[in-house]
């Protein structure tokens, strides 16, 4: 007869549940390497990139309001994050300049967004000034956040497909190195549901939601149902705009 030393079921389901999240995790490192990798290079290039996205600036745009949004004011690339995030606005355009403004846009021949610089003239933002150059290559879009002494303190990532965005990932590079990331899926055109990733460095955590989505025939969300992930299930509530 051969004896068997009896399975600690308890210390399997951990080891199995770390594995899950380790190899999770890395999925995270890895995008935020990345974007290091995309500071490191644009950190030699910060001042060619300026001068040639200056000189690319066709038209520019003024915006008031958008300090609740956590990216790029009014031109947030997120689709979703003014209906999932509690009191965030995208703010307004501006007809006309006016010293008050919260973000001034830069756009090229295209009408590609190229620059975006807050205006921090009022206090609205605590990091102080900052801008961000965005560089365009074909179905992805690279948004470099440069804050005063050229010090690079987040990149973005854009991956369209058709015209539709289909990720979005941004990296803050600091001592935390946090990342927020969105996906999307569409159906006949229309988007179908979103899923949204938020990853902690420092303290390897994520949080997860996932939302399906309603739109109207003028492609304007009006509908979301899910919610957060906890303990293993996805939360079902229903939200309704106008």
């Amino acid at each position: 007869m051969i004896l068997m030393e009896p399975v600690n079921f308890d210390e399997l389901f951990k080891k199995r549940n770390e594995n899950v999240y380790s190899i999770e995790f890395k999925q995270y490192e890895d995008i935020i390497a990345n974007h290091k990798e995309l500071a490191h290079f644009y950190r030699k290039e910060l001042e060619s990139l300026e001068n040639t996205i200056s000189k690319d600036i066709d038209s520019v745009i003024y915006t008031k309001g958008g300090e609740t949004m956590f990216h790029r004011g009014y031109y947030c690339p997120s689709l979703v994050f003014t209906y999932v995030v509690g009191g965030t606005k995208r703010g307004k355009i501006l007809k006309c300049f006016s010293k008050k403004y919260s973000f001034k846009y830069g756009f090229n021949k295209l009408g590609e967004l190229i620059y975006v610089q807050n205006n921090d003239e009022f206090e609205q933002f605590q990091d102080g000034q900052f801008q961000e150059f965005i560089i365009h290559d074909r179905n992805i879009e690279i948004g470099v956040t440069v804050h005063r002494k050229n010090s690079i303190s987040s990149i973005s990532r854009c991956e369209y497909k058709d015209g539709k965005l289909i990720r979005y990932e941004r990296s803050e590079l600091g001592t935390s190195k946090e990342l927020y990331m969105e996906e999307y899926n569409y159906v006949d055109n229309q988007l179908n549901d979103v899923e949204i990733f938020h990853y902690t460095h420092s303290i390897n955590v994520c949080e997860k939601s996932r939302y399906k989505v309603g739109q109207n025939s003028d492609g304007e969300i009006v509908y979301l149902k899910g919610g957060c992930l906890y303990n293993g299930k996805w939360d079902e509530d229903e939200y309704f705009f106008d």
